[in-house]
């Protein structure tokens, strides 16, 4: 492991809501899916809140080309 590594795995997770976008994560060190399968997980991810990403859980974009819109963020 390398000492970004370690550094990154000692940090808080914590979880970000992006004004009509995506969710921002940081620092998850394990992230299971609906299925219960391990994916591999890097030290920001975004991952999709609007539904119509082609690469779920993660944010691929596509919540600009649908205009997802939340209006309590």
């Amino acid at each position: 492991m390398t000492h970004a590594e370690k550094t990154v795995s000692h940090r808080k997770a914590s979880v970000e809501i992006s004004k009509n976008g995506p969710y921002i994560v940081k620092n998850m060190d394990n992230f299971i899916n609906s299925q219960g399968v391990s994916l591999a997980t890097q030290p920001v991810m975004a991952l999709c809140r609007c539904g119509g990403s082609n690469n779920k859980p993660f944010c691929d974009g596509t919540h600009n080309s649908i205009n997802f819109e939340d209006d309590k963020n």
